[in-house]
Formats: structure tokens, C-alpha cells, sequence
């Protein structure tokens, strides 16, 4: 007989795959959990119970999925947008902000109702649609559909309109529309259509919506110097009767420019549109402007209010570009269209803007930059390289410091896309390497959670979420599930700068008394409280803080269910919520929670203890006791396995009786009652809303040698 005591003092691996069960060599094994359910691994190496999802509203359409988009303005005004289809089977959004929704205000029609703005994507489009923000605009992209600017002008003032490109491509016609965006170099980049899926289109630079690749500036050089006369008053803004002269063996036609200026007598350039010419050979000739042009006269450049006539001219500024009427090489600034060549035509799924662009196909990953290091891109300094095979899928990627996160094509990998300089490259490491079941059923969505603990949230294809603590330079790699009542549809993290943290919100379904609804939830921040009556852990949970109350109000989106509720710090299980979503409490309290009940699971590797003939893996032993060490925790279990717990004790003699048990941080020690077994498990289990967090276990073993 020998004891061991190994000492399990992180849980930075996360969870790790059952493929790894018998790796008892790698170091990373004895960091790593067999299960980690809804908890979630701090860098430090502690893990924390995560938060309940709260209750906001119900989503658009409880027939249709929705779209969440975070919009962070700057880090005081983040709004949350959710795209949807209405009951009316139209497209719309919606604006949630500080954790509501945006009312329109008293004063205004529809004062009180959540702000609306139709959009043309419908439920079949969200699945396509991307999205790129620049301060206060918003450019939305749908290869179906034209390019929008969603543009916010205050809280409830949103307006989404279609963009009028100038120089659009041809290539950009109905149903072939590019639908992956953003900015890079002051240019606007759209890329991929359904014909044209490796091809990208750079704007002018400072010039986000205009995509002409071959400008000059006004005035050319080879313009002729025909000038609009003076009339009586001093007028040169080519008006009915005014007039300009064509010099011996000139000519004007269409293309042809007359200076003169508009009616605030500002200089301007005006180039002719329609069909007359004026050829003079053996003398000048004057035209004249004239509303219903004969032999020697052209349509005016304005009519009698001033207006511009568009139809037969156009007005330039000096400065202003027009297309190169000649074969030339085009400007710095230009802009571009580029198709990348390879022996596969793969589309483009994402484009991260770094100091490169950074592009991911379905194929592999690329960059695109000047042909030196640091060289702004130009159409005469444009250099595009292939970088991997990887291969990259739809979901939207997260830029986390100076490496890019984006899902590999078959979805089922979690790649890090970064430059390494050792060896000069890009690289795009394995993330699931260690836990691949965790993503195995593949991974549709990616948000990324910067405070507090540096969180990468992946929605998977079967409605689970998991988590990923990532801290590389720490070697901190930390795989983690959650499980909730329902699928969870949709995500996205956003700034909040009242907290100042990350918030992760979501579009869930949860079958609520036989019927199938979805709701709009946003993650309660990480429990950093004192008071057990300040936590918050129950899902579609609603609050409640003031005079003491025996009943609950708020719970309509719940009504019919069974809720857990922590009321002052006391739990009380399994309470009915009423069809007007009241829930009926045995004492009035002041601090009320009420929501789904989860739980939360950790369970480390099977133990590894040594003794003096090697291994303890596979040999016969019994856990004696084990102890843990917890911060800030009440309630919860220890034993072999989840449904075999020991509760762990916390009321001392001193205690009132009927009032809520202070947090307890310092170890816990458990005895185990089961006998001998070759399976050196334990689990840690929280099934009460009430908080955990587990810093150290320590069992003891004996191992028959």
C-alpha cells in the first residue's frame, strides 16, 4: 500500500479529450478536466461558476431566427442590433442598449415602442449577411443583395439606405453582390460575389464608396480653354442666352469642358453629355445656350432657378476625379480589383485588417499588402501570398491582440492565424488540439470577451456553448461547455461601458410550457461580490431589488415552468410561475432572483498519484478524502461522480437560523465512502444558484501496489 496526496493546483487545459485519457506524460494532463460544465477557467488558473443569462425581451419572431450585431460607437454608447423578420414576414431591427431595448421617446410618434428599422433582410438572409462599422456607420453586405449604410445619428435615430457606388463595378449586378467587407488603408474592401469568390475590390483611398481604378484630377491638362461669357449681370453659369466660343479648329462634343462657374459664382467645370458638335474650321465659333438648341446652340448648364441640368452636364471642382479619358497608368490612390490566383477558385470568407491584409478562403490563408514591409498598397505596389491550407469557414473571425481566431472550414477546428518571427511566416496553429470534442459538432459563431478574463465564446452547430479561456502567452488554453434549457441560436459580445466589461449576449429558444420560444439574454457579469444575495445564477432570470415583497412579478416569459429563486440569499426550489408570471415566496424578501435552474460541473482527470512501483493507472485504490480549496463559494457537492455527492457543510453553531450563510473562501475536506476501484474520479458539483469557485483540490489515495 502506498498514499498519495497530488496536489491539483490549475485547470488551464480546460477540458481535454477522452482521446487523452491515458497521456499521463504530458504536463498538460494534470492541468486538464474530464468534465468542465458551465464553469468557466480564470488565467490565474482558477475556475469560476459562470453567471446566469438574463431575461431581456422576446426576440422579433418566435417563428424565425434572428441576427445579433454589436455596434460600440465608442466605450461610453455600445448598442447591441438585432436583424430579424416581424410577424408580417418583413424585415427589420431592433436597438438594445445599457441592457434594454431603445424606446422611441415621448414626443414622437410610436413614443413608448421599441425602435424599428425595416430592412430588406429577411429570416433566409441572415445566415449570409456581414457587416463592417466605421464610427457611426455600419456597412451591411449580403451577396443577394446591395450593399447598405446603416447609419446612427442618436440612440432611437437609425437609418439604413441602399449605397450608391461611383464607379460600381460591372461584375456587381442583381444576385451577385459582394458580401465580405472591411477597411483597410482608408480604403473600403469588398470582396467575394457569388461569380467572382476570390475577387476583391479596394475603394479610392479616403474614398470609401468610390471604386473607380483609372482617375485623373481636375483640370486635365489637354482640356481646351473654352470659357462661358459674362451677360449683363456678370453671369457666367451657362443660362439661356450666355454663350462660349469654340476657337478656329477646335472642336466641342461630348467630353467636351467649358469653364465658367454655378450661379454662388464659384469656379466650376462643366462637361457636356449630349449629342451636339461644334467642329469650326476657317474661324471662331460662339455657341449659344439655348432651351430648344438649333444650328449654333447647346443646352444650358442651368435653368432659371439655378438648377443644374444633369441630363446634359456634369459640374467638377478643381480637385475633383473624373475617369482617365485616355490609356494611362492609374494614381496611387486609385482604386483597385484584385483576384487571387491560385490552381482553386475558393472563395473568400473573412478579411482581418492588420498591418497586412489578412485574408481567409476557403482554401487557405493569404495576405495582401505593398511589396515591402510597411508599403501602403497601390495599384503599382500590390503583393498578394498564399500563407496556408487551412482553410477557412463562414463564421465571422476575432481579432484578439496580434493574432486573428476564425474557424477552420470543416468547422470543427478553432485556428490561430499569427506572424511569427522566428521563422518569418504566418502561421495558423491548432486551438482544439487537446479538447477536440468539445468543437466536434462544429463551430458556427465566434465573440470574443476581453474583460474580464480574456474569453472566446464559440456558439456550436448543435445550439451548445463553449468557451475558451485564451491567454497564449501564459499557456493558458482553456476549453469549457455550457449547457442552458434551450439551443442557443445566435451571439455576439459587447462593450459595456458603465461595467467595464465584456458583455456576451444571445438569442436563445427554450421550450417554455410546451411551446417553442426565443428570447433575447444577455451573460451577468462574473460574481465579484461579497454578498451571497448579489449573485446571479439561473438562466432567463429576472431581478428584483426594494422593499421586502412574498411575491414576484416579471416571469411571463416563463409562465408555466418550474424556477429556482434566490430571495435574500435563501434558495427555494422548484416554485411554479403563474400564467401572470408571478412566483409566490414563503417569506417577503428584499434581493430577489428567479430563473432556470443549471448546474455546474468539474470533474478532474482520473488522478495520477505515482507510488514506488510507477503509475497509479489501472491499479487498485481508494479515494479516502478529498479537499478543496474554494473562494468566495456556498452550497455545492463533492463525491466520485455527479450523482454520487457528499454536501459540503457550511452553518456553523453560531449562525442565526433562517438568514442567508456568509461566502466561505479556505478548503473544504470531504471523506469518500466508496470502496476500492481501479476509476480514480471526483467531481465537483453547484446545482443551487449560488456561487463556486474552485482554486485547489487535493485527494487523498491509497494505492494497492
Amino acid at each position: 500500500m502506498s498514499i498519495a496526496t497530488p496536489a491539483l493546483t490549475n485547470f488551464t487545459a480546460g477540458e481535454i479529450s477522452p482521446r487523452l485519457a491515458g497521456r499521463v506524460d504530458l504536463s498538460k494532463y494534470y492541468n486538464g478536466c474530464d468534465t468542465l460544465l458551465n464553469f468557466v477557467v480564470h488565467p490565474h488558473g482558477g475556475a469560476t461558476r459562470r453567471s446566469g443569462f438574463r431575461f431581456v425581451r422576446h426576440a422579433l419572431n418566435p417563428e424565425c431566427r434572428s441576427l445579433l450585431v454589436p455596434f460600440e460607437y465608442n466605450a461610453q454608447q455600445s448598442y447591441v442590433l438585432e436583424f430579424g423578420e416581424d410577424t408580417d414576414g418583413k424585415g427589420c431591427l431592433r436597438v438594445f442598449m445599457d441592457r434594454g431595448i431603445v424606446l422611441v421617446p415621448e414626443g414622437e410618434e410610436g413614443a413608448g415602442q421599441p425602435v424599428r428599422v425595416e430592412t430588406p433582410f429577411v429570416e433566409s438572409d441572415l445566415e449570409d449577411l456581414r457587416y463592417v462599422q466605421s464610427n457611426d456607420t455600419l456597412i451591411l453586405t449580403h451577396p443577394m443583395h446591395s450593399p447598405h449604410r446603416l447609419t446612427r445619428t442618436d440612440h432611437h435615430v437609425w437609418e439604413l439606405e441602399r449605397i450608391d457606388f461611383t464607379g460600381q463595378p460591372e461584375q456587381w449586378t442583381e444576385d451577385n453582390w459582394p458580401h465580405v467587407a472591411c477597411f483597410f488603408q482608408e480604403r473600403l474592401v469588398l470582396a467575394a460575389t457569388p461569380k467572382q469568390p476570390n475577387t476583391l475590390w479596394l475603394s479610392r483611398t479616403g474614398e470609401y464608396f468610390d471604386f473607380r481604378t483609372n482617375t485623373r484630377e481636375v483640370p486635365l491638362e489637354d482640356w481646351d480653354d473654352m470659357e462661358v461669357r459674362e451677360d449683363e449681370s456678370n453671369a457666367r453659369d451657362g443660362r439661356i442666352g450666355q454663350q462660349f466660343t469654340v476657337l478656329d479648329g477646335g472642336r466641342f462634343e461630348k467630353g467636351s469642358v467649358v469653364r465658367g462657374q454655378n450661379p454662388d459664382k464659384e469656379k466650376r467645370f462643366f462637361r457636356y453629355k449630349g449629342e451636339a458638335a461644334f467642329l469650326p474650321w476657317g474661324g471662331d465659333q460662339r455657341v449659344t445656350f439655348a432651351e430648344a438648341p438649333e444650328a449654333g446652340e447647346v443646352e444650358p448648364i442651368h435653368d432659371a432657378d439655378g438648377q443644374l441640368a444633369v441630363d446634359f452636364w456634369d459640374a467638377l471642382s478643381v480637385g475633383d476625379r473624373i475617369v482617365n479619358p485616355d490609356a494611362g497608368e492609374p494614381l496611387a490612390d486609385d482604386g483597385m480589383e484584385v483576384t487571387l490566383s491560385a490552381a482553386q477558385a475558393n472563395a473568400i470568407e473573412f478579411l482581418v485588417p492588420k498591418s497586412r491584409l489578412w485574408i481567409g478562403t476557403s482554401g487557405g490563408e493569404w495576405t495582401l499588402g505593398g511589396s515591402g514591409s510597411g508599403d501602403p498598397l497601390s495599384p503599382a505596389n500590390i503583393r498578394a501570398g498564399q500563407e496556408g491550407t487551412c482553410g477557412a469557414s463562414a463564421g465571422r473571425p476575432e481579432s484578439v491582440a496580434s493574432a486573428s481566431l476564425f474557424i477552420q472550414r470543416a468547422g470543427r477546428k478553432l485556428r490561430e492565424m499569427r506572424y511569427r518571427f522566428d521563422s518569418d511566416a504566418y502561421i495558423s496553429r491548432d486551438l482544439t488540439i487537446l479538447s477536440e470534442h468539445i468543437t466536434a459538432p462544429g463551430l458556427l459563431q465566434l465573440a470574443y470577451a476581453q474583460e474580464p478574463d480574456s474569453l472566446v465564446w464559440c456558439l456550436r452547430s448543435d445550439g451548445k456553448l463553449v468557451s475558451l479561456t485564451y491567454k497564449p502567452e501564459q499557456e493558458v488554453l482553456a476549453w469549457a461547455r455550457h449547457e442552458t434549457q434551450g439551443h442557443v441560436e445566435r451571439i455576439c459580445t459587447v462593450y459595456n461601458g458603465a461595467t467595464l466589461l465584456d458583455e456576451l449576449w444571445v438569442v436563445v429558444r427554450r421550450r417554455i410550457n410546451g411551446r417553442w420560444e426565443r428570447f433575447v439574454e444577455y451573460l451577468e457579469d462574473v460574481f465579484q461580490h461579497t454578498e451571497t444575495r448579489q449573485g446571479f445564477f439561473l438562466d432567463s432570470g429576472v431581478s428584483y431589488a426594494g422593499d421586502p415583497v412574498d411575491r414576484l412579478e416579471g416571469l411571463e416569459h416563463l409562465a408555466g415552468e418550474s424556477v429556482s429563486v434566490l430571495a435574500d440569499g435563501l434558495v427555494f426550489t422548484n416554485r411554479p410561475v403563474h400564467q401572470d408570471g408571478t412566483v409566490l415566496l414563503d417569506k417577503p424578501a428584499s434581493t430577489i432572483h428567479a430563473g432556470l435552474p443549471y448546474s455546474s460541473v468539474l470533474r478532474p482527470m482520473d488522478i495520477e498519484g505515482g507510488s514506488s512501483r510507477g503509475t497509479t493507472q489501472t491499479k487498485r485504490r481508494r479515494v479516502v478524502q478529498v479537499s478543496v480549496r474554494f473562494h468566495n463559494t456556498l452550497g455545492g457537492g463533492v463525491g466520485p461522480d455527479p450523482d454520487h455527492l457528499e454536501p459540503l457543510q457550511y452553518l456553523l453553531p453560531s449562525a442565526p437560523q433562517g438568514r442567508a450563510l456568509p461566502l466561505w473562501s479556505g478548503d473544504k475536506t470531504v471523506k469518500f465512502g466508496r470502496g476500492w476501484s481501479t476509476d480514480g474520479r471526483l467531481a465537483v458539483v453547484q446545482s443551487q444558484p449560488l456561487p463556486m469557485s474552485v482554486l485547489l483540490i487535493v485527494p487523498e489515495v491509497i494505492v494497492n501496489v
